[in-house]
């Protein structure tokens, strides 16, 4: 069955349905997306940058922890996202 990362907040359907083996990139910090630097079905390595997300007046590069295929984008520019919100979902 596939694994749901919900990211505890009862305020809205934010829960995100990750196949087996695939991996969920979280906001690691309350912010804004300044910008989206993959699309589905894009193939990413490990360390390249996913997204960049805005916290504090600084800019923070979202980065993929392993290679592999992006199987879904949440986030567009411009959206303001919570710590453990799933931004981008690798398969």
């Amino acid at each position: 069955p596939p694994q749901t990362t919900d990211d505890g907040d009862d305020g809205g359907s934010s829960s995100v349905d990750v196949a087996e083996g695939g991996e969920a990139i979280e906001a690691e910090m309350q912010g804004t997306i300044l910008s989206v630097d993959v699309g589905e079905g894009d193939e990413v390595a490990a360390g390249d940058v996913v997204c960049v997300l805005e916290a504090m007046k600084m800019e923070n590069d979202v980065v993929a922890e392993r290679g592999g295929t992006v199987a879904g984008v949440h986030v567009g520019e411009g959206d303001s996202v919570d710590m453990g919100d799933v931004l981008v979902v690798l398969e």
